[in-house]
């Protein structure tokens, strides 16, 4: 019996000093290639649609121009919330006087803010008849 019980207590000591499992790996995010530095920095003209594809990825919409030529547009909204608080209970104030702040004198002071911000991309490729981009055009706005 006594060694029945010293393998039980030798068992679980055995397995609660084992690590914690590892979390779970976290599922990569896509990483957002549609930004006005990547359109500025890399979309020239004369580029292939397949080169604009690799650099962008797919568009939002495919349209034909007047001339007939495809026209891609890309388009992009996003926002942001951010808030905060503060909050300060029970200090003393001298300003009220000696006795005051002695004998009970507190104050309270609380604020809170929160800010939306909203931000919006649209860029226009036009190709020619080769399929090579002779346009950019592009608007970015914040508000």
């Amino acid at each position: 019996m006594k060694n029945l019980f010293m393998i039980l207590v030798t068992g679980v000591l055995f397995f609660n000093c084992a690590g914690p499992m590892p979390p779970p790996a976290a599922a990569s995010e896509p990483i957002d290639k549609l930004t006005l530095g990547t359109v500025q920095s890399q979309i020239k003209n004369g580029m292939s649609q397949t080169e604009v594809l690799s650099v962008l990825g797919s568009p939002n919409i495919v349209t034909k121009g007047a001339q007939g030529n495809e026209v891609w547009t890309y388009d992009k909204i996003g926002s942001s919330q951010s808030a905060g608080a503060s909050a300060t209970y029970g200090s003393r104030t001298l300003n009220q006087g000696f006795w005051v702040f002695l004998f009970g004198g507190v104050s309270s002071r609380s604020s809170a803010s929160a800010t939306t911000e909203s931000k919006s991309l649209t860029v226009i490729i036009t190709f020619d008849e080769n399929k090579n981009v002779s346009d950019v055009t592009y608007q970015s706005l914040k508000y």
